[in-house]
């Protein structure tokens, strides 16, 4: 699991408020789904951001490891490895400094950051509080309170928040940026919760007849996942229910060559069992 802390301060204090009012009443809104931005009072701070990309990355790291002890020599080899050590150090205290009064103008000369803090032993971390709302936090938070809707056994509640975690893994996570080896855990992180989540609502539309969201969620599925067995079944099964077999038999036979030639394996049970449902429907 990669390190977004849990432990948030008066953000998670929240977690009564409708999603949208979260995100609305905060001061401090950051979007790291599609392209990345940054509001302030919604006021957009992208242009200030761009100006030091470094400063952005920066910036991101801490959004994405709220609370963490990051340090200097962490960030070094992070968004600073292919110059030397005095030069990649300045180039992060200037970074630092210009994020400190980007996010408080107000600030006075060596008056304490609210949000970015440094320990003397050239340990930086993020302080979040309620101010802020930043769409990677908001997404797990979201996923698990879906899990617990569905686990007391409220579908419809457990949608409408898996329905949201959708909306934003589907945008893409920082897409600009996903050439940074440095993000590659967070997007595995996500693409996880974006699959696990699109499997649910596979499964509630199947149970409720919802054929062709079903479907529609299948396809998300698989194009984050193209091993997806659960998304295929249930392209398949719709397929039967609407009448097409040859549609089905197609999409069944592709996803079982595709997995023989990419990973050696023939179909599975439920696979197998979803081929007899489709020869018996063509006689």
């Amino acid at each position: 699991m990669i390190p977004i802390s849990k432990k948030i301060g008066k953000f998670s204090d929240a977690s009564f408020l409708h999603p949208r009012e979260r995100e609305h009443q905060a001061l401090y809104r950051a979007y790291l789904f599609g392209p990345f931005r940054l509001l302030f009072k919604n006021v957009p701070l992208e242009k200030q951001i761009r100006r030091r990309s470094k400063a952005g990355e920066l910036l991101k790291w801490f959004l994405l490891n709220p609370g963490k002890l990051g340090s200097a020599d962490e960030f070094l080899d992070l968004f600073w490895p292919d110059i030397s050590a005095e030069t990649a150090l300045c180039s992060l205290y200037v970074s630092i400094h210009y994020l400190r009064h980007l996010l408080q103008p107000e600030l006075k000369t060596r008056q304490e950051s609210k949000f970015i803090r440094r320990r003397p032993n050239n340990f930086y971390w993020f302080e979040i509080d309620d101010t802020w709302w930043a769409d990677a936090i908001d997404a797990p938070h979201l996923f698990d309170t879906a899990r617990k809707f569905e686990q007391s056994g409220d579908d419809i509640k457990a949608s409408f928040y898996y329905r949201k975690v959708i909306s934003y893994c589907s945008l893409g996570f920082l897409p600009e940026n996903t050439a940074e080896p440095w993000l590659e855990p967070y997007l595995r992180h996500y693409e996880h919760i974006y699959s696990q989540a699109l499997q649910r609502m596979i499964q509630f539309c199947t149970q409720k007849g919802e054929l062709e969201d079903a479907m529609e969620y299948a396809y998300q599925a698989l194009a984050v996942d193209p091993y997806c067995e659960p998304a295929t079944k249930a392209i398949v099964d719709v397929h039967l229910q609407q009448g097409n077999i040859s549609a089905a038999s197609r999409m069944l036979n592709d996803f079982c060559n595709f997995f023989q030639q990419t990973l050696g394996i023939g179909p599975g049970r439920d696979l197998r069992l979803l081929r007899d449902r489709i020869i018996e429907a063509s006689d």
